[in-house]
């Protein structure tokens, strides 16, 4: 009996709280179908789409480069899978408003050369053909010569594969 009566009591909690959420009264359930049903019989489409697949080919240095966006402004960068975290240039930073202080630059990593010394940041948004992420970590490194995007923004878009010379992010 005891079960029961904890099962009850959580039935009970559950409508109590679902009644005490906006919307959750019959009514709002009602007007929902109804909001539904107009959008239906209107033909009108959803206003979303999934993201398509991205195929993005090697070029003949065997890296892979793709225009995306950074707090809406583009940026050329090479896909970088095994980079830990989205890098930008100085000059690709300014560019996307992200505020540069050569004073803030701190060891963010080791090289071939030894220490790598940059600003760390966080970025509003990234997009690449409508992979959108938002708030995501990244460094800017002062001798960088081009852009990485790596793993801060690839592990959040879904899959990324290379076969043969194609890498496809979905």
């Amino acid at each position: 009996m005891p079960m029961r009566t904890a099962m009850l009591l959580m039935i009970a909690a559950g409508t109590v709280i679902g009644l005490a959420l906006p919307g959750a009264r019959p009514g709002g359930t009602a007007r929902a179908k109804v909001d539904i049903a107009a959008v239906a019989s209107s033909g009108a489409a959803p206003n979303y789409q999934r993201p398509r697949e991205t195929v993005i080919q090697r070029d003949d240095s065997g890296h892979f480069y793709a225009f995306a966006t950074v707090n809406n402004e583009p940026v050329r960068f090479v896909v970088d899978t095994g980079a830990t975290t989205v890098a930008l240039t100085a000059e690709d930073a300014r560019r996307a408003h992200v505020s540069v202080d050569p004073s803030q630059f701190v060891p963010v990593g080791y090289g071939a050369g030894g220490e790598v010394r940059g600003q760390p940041v966080t970025l509003d948004r990234i997009e690449l053909d409508g992979k959108a992420v938002g708030a995501v970590r990244a460094v800017v490194l002062p001798d960088l010569r081009v852009s990485l995007l790596g793993q801060s923004y690839l592990r959040q878009i879904g899959s990324v594969s290379i076969s043969n010379n194609e890498m496809r992010l979905n």
